[in-house]
């Protein structure tokens, strides 16, 4: 199977600080929070193609930050490179930002990819078992997103703060990346998305709203999403 992979590394970071999270030291070893999300990928030899969206002019800060990783480096830059690898510049939005990696994908692959996951730069702590299990379930649904249970009791509040909604925890979950999906369909999803006037959030919505259902698949409370200093 032909897989495609996009890593998101476009935002900000306004919540986290000056600082471009990505490009950050993890405290207990040597990789960047970059390295180690695109080490874990590439350690699976699954992915034929791979797109790092970044902000525009931060191709060397980006290099840098994954060349932490020797396993990285060797992989991707030292001339040796075993599969089809792009940066491309981000947009405003992380929707923006996905559209402009899945036309990049197609652009270096020689054969378009079958499955394509997109994944937050953020995310250094992903396994491969989460990786494996939402390519399974993606293949036999379509699209699939690893989740955890909801721990808290989940409620819906209107713009007042008042209670509207009383959720079932048992039904909660919470959604982590990568996510998912067969790539002909989202990229045709995100076309028509970027001209409908309503910003998504992640790319299962995109995905609900112009192809199909989404399914989960097992997510792990280890691949944690670096938002705040403290989540370091």
């Amino acid at each position: 199977m032909n897989i495609g992979l996009i890593i998101t590394a476009a935002g900000s970071s306004t919540r986290f600080g000056s600082t471009k999270k990505e490009y950050l030291l993890l405290p207990d070893n040597t990789n960047t929070v970059l390295s180690q999300s695109a080490e874990t990928f590439l350690k699976t030899n699954l992915f034929s193609s791979l797109v790092i969206t970044i902000p525009a002019g931060d191709e060397d800060d980006a290099v840098k930050a994954l060349s932490a990783s020797s396993f990285v480096k060797t992989f991707l830059f030292d001339g040796n490179s075993q599969i089809a690898f792009a940066f491309t510049t981000g947009g405003k939005t992380r929707q923006e930002s996905v559209y402009n990696g899945l036309k990049k994908l197609s652009s270096i692959s020689q054969t378009q990819p079958d499955i394509v996951l997109v994944h937050d730069g953020a995310r250094p702590w992903v396994t491969e078992s989460i990786i494996k299990d939402v390519i399974s379930k993606a293949t036999i649904y379509g699209a699939a997103v690893p989740a955890i249970s909801a721990v808290d009791t989940q409620k819906i509040v209107d713009e007042t703060g008042k209670i509207t909604q009383h959720l079932k925890r048992k039904y909660v979950y919470a959604v982590q990346t990568p996510q998912a999906f067969e790539f002909a369909r989202l990229l045709e999803a995100h076309t028509k998305a970027c001209g409908d006037n309503t910003e998504y959030t992640d790319d299962t919505e995109i995905w609900a709203a112009y192809c199909d259902d989404v399914y989960i698949s097992k997510g792990d409370i280890v691949n944690k999403k670096i938002t705040f200093q403290s989540d370091l």
